[in-house]
């Protein structure tokens, strides 16, 4: 399990929106699995509690800082069957009190709108009573610790902790860039090529060979506040300079160099590479994706500059048509109160003008983002996985090492399911079976075709043949919602909220729904056949079994 304070701006800051997103009181609780609140005077009303800690908020009238401490608390898949709605109470006071906020009041959620379920806590931070602030202090040493107790007391998997990061660990904000792209951030490349800076620094004699050395990688450094960045020479990022490496720190830096000095140009310097945010997928498939994926952005960036050129030049126009009639305004022989008056009139008819220009165009801005609707590489994984394209499915899930493309197992549907032995109506699954069949063999006729071409996943294509087979079972699933995350995992909503999660290498599901279990039992057999481990709530291919492994005996569930 890990921990996150979710920061925000004082000017930012709204108990009551926090309260009700993780309430998830406007989608009709189609990600909340369970909310409730605490230490508020209203008990279990959910509504009335927030009007009670914002109440309290604005009873403090000295603090100009932020109010609300939202706490993000998330686990790993396989640790969901262990998670019921009392061990999360539990866990949700034990981070209460290690912050400071057993006293105070708090809303909180659990959310599984994610492969991995989380909880959310929106903590006031006003004490209900003395009405002071409470900010706990080195809140992340705190919480680091609580989660390491936490894991052991209730069996869960062990993350790495602040005491297990590595030296060369990404920043926060580095990481979400990275998780939520799939593309290499800029302080990730700037680490990447540190060793050579580095070596470089150590002949160094004074900042422009600092500068140099830098150069060579595209890169370059300049004050920051109290410090110093590394910057992008070709675009705008930036990354601390001291995050990057220790001895690029403005202090020893200064103390070997002495005052910053910046850039000159003396001498050419050849540059070896430079930041280009290169994708993290190790699949051998990407390159063609890629290059679709650079042809995409590249006409979407031109056809809305397109756009917002002609819309520059129309503001233009009607900036210096108002500016004109301002002047002509200020040189009339009128009183001073009714040149005001025309002067704002004026100012108001060109915000309108303008207005209208933008509105006029927002439609074709639009257009632009409906034909290409990726803003980054994950994105448009995704767009192609959903699409179809098993490569793009491959490639999101091979962060860590190469993903084949999947398919159906040879001999999968062949592989004999005595029916009979449950007594389900044989003629029935033996038609859905062949059904079902024929359509992966289209699919797999098709892998060549771009993903326009081709209608669905392997993957949903089973759970098609899953729901039909359950249904023959005397299982009505419902209407089962489908999506791709960010990592490659396929997830399936069933009507009751419940999930089966297809990982590649394991399917993860709601272990105290029967539904759920019949379900992903039906789709890991039509994926792997019958040799498979089941653990709670989660199965597992094993080739070397011949025999389904602590498997249930199911019959009809009703």
């Amino acid at each position: 399990m890990i921990s996150k304070h979710v920061h925000y701006e004082a000017a930012h800051d709204n108990y009551g929106a926090l309260a009700r997103y993780i309430a998830d009181a406007g989608h009709e609780g189609e990600k909340c699995l369970a909310n409730w609140c605490a230490g508020c005077a209203a008990d279990d009303d959910y509504e009335l509690a927030i009007i009670e800690a914002q109440a309290v908020q604005s009873m403090n009238t000295r603090s100009q800082k932020e109010k609300t401490y939202h706490l993000l608390v998330s686990f790993r898949p396989e640790d969901e069957a262990r998670l019921t709605p009392e061990v999360f109470k539990a866990i949700e006071e034990r981070f209460a009190a290690a912050l400071g906020f057993f006293e105070h009041q708090r809303h909180c959620g659990i959310h599984k709108n994610t492969n991995n379920i989380h909880m959310h806590v929106s903590y006031n931070m006003i004490h209900p009573e003395r009405l002071t602030r409470h900010e706990p202090f080195r809140d992340y040493a705190a919480r680091d610790k609580l989660c390491r107790e936490l894991e052991k007391e209730y069996g869960l998997t062990v993350d790495n902790g602040r005491e297990q990061r590595q030296e060369n660990a990404l920043s926060h904000k580095a990481a979400a860039i990275e998780a939520h792209t799939g593309q290499e951030s800029f302080e990730s490349y700037a680490k990447r090529h540190k060793g050579k800076i580095i070596d470089a620094l150590g002949s160094a004699t004074h900042w422009q060979d600092l500068h140099e050395a830098l150069k060579s990688h595209g890169l370059g450094i300049k004050p920051h506040g109290a410090g110093l960045v590394i910057v992008d020479l070709h675009d705008k990022h930036t990354a601390k300079a001291s995050a990057v490496d220790r001895s690029l720190s403005a202090k020893r830096l200064q103390e070997r160099f002495g005052a910053f000095q910046p850039y000159r140009s003396l001498r050419p310097v050849q540059e070896l590479s430079r930041y280009q945010a290169v994708p993290l997928h190790r699949s051998p498939e990407r390159g063609e994706l890629y290059a679709r994926f650079r042809t995409g952005i590249e006409t979407r960036k031109n056809k809305l500059e397109t756009v917002k050129e002609r819309e520059d030049k129309q503001i233009d126009v009607i900036r210096e048509e108002w500016s004109a009639k301002r002047r002509e305004i200020e040189g009339m022989s009128i009183g001073k109160r009714n040149r005001h008056n025309l002067l704002t009139l004026a100012r108001k008819h060109e915000k309108e003008a303008i207005a209208k220009v933008k509105m006029a165009l927002l439609p074709e801005r639009e257009a632009v983002r409906r034909e290409i609707p990726y803003t980054s590489w994950q994105d448009f994984l995704k767009l192609e996985a959903v699409n179809g394209n098993e490569v793009a499915l491959a490639v999101l899930r091979s962060h860590k090492e190469a993903v084949e493309p999947e398919t159906a197992p040879e001999g999968a549907q062949a592989q004999a399911k005595d029916w009979s032995r449950h007594g389900l109506d044989y003629a029935a699954k033996t038609a859905i079976r062949a059904e079902y069949t024929e359509k992966e063999r289209v699919l797999q006729e098709r892998q060549d075709l771009s993903a326009s071409g081709k209608k669905e996943l392997q993957a949903f294509l089973r759970m098609e043949r899953t729901a039909a087979e359950a249904r023959a079972d005397g299982v009505e699933l419902g209407e089962i919602k489908r999506r791709i995350d960010g990592k490659g995992i396929v997830i399936f909503t069933l009507d009751s909220g419940s999930t089966i999660r297809d990982t590649g290498k394991g399917i993860f599901f709601s272990s105290h729904d029967p539904k759920a279990e019949h379900a992903a039992m039906l789709y890991a057999e039509k994926k792997w056949g019958n040799r498979l481990t089941i653990e709670k709530g989660h199965i597992i291919f094993q080739p070397e079994r011949e025999i389904i492994s602590q498997r249930p005996e199911r019959g009809l569930i009703m």
